[in-house]
């Protein structure tokens, strides 16, 4: 089967309410999401003393505030990749690995 094509559900013959169980897809994101954060805010080392000596103009607020914005900035960014990678790779995995499927029309579960 072709990466376009849906499959027909083994109960009713019905290919326009099947889907894909997305069973990897959520693990991935949650996964890449939790992982990107946490390099991207440990890698956000280098924005954090940015942010502070941008900061530093408005002594001790303003460095603080520049310290806590470059590493939330950093884990936000992290997280979006992090998780949008993780996406990817679990919907590869449950479209090419798993192939589980499943019709909304009646409830059937199946595997191609």
């Amino acid at each position: 089967m072709s990466e376009n094509e849906m499959p027909v559900c083994a109960n009713c013959g019905n290919a326009n309410h099947v889907i894909l169980i997305s069973t990897a897809k959520k693990a991935g994101t949650a996964v890449g999401g939790v992982s990107g954060a946490a390099s991207g805010y440990f890698g956000a080392k280098t924005g954090a003393i940015v942010g502070g000596g941008v900061g530093s103009v408005v002594p001790v607020v303003g460095t603080g505030i520049g310290i806590i914005a470059g590493g939330i900035g950093g884990a936000l960014a992290g997280f979006f990749a992090g998780a949008a990678v993780g996406n990817k790779v679990g919907e590869h995995i449950d479209r090419h690995i798993f192939r589980e499927y499943r019709c909304n029309k009646c409830g059937t579960e199946f595997e191609i």
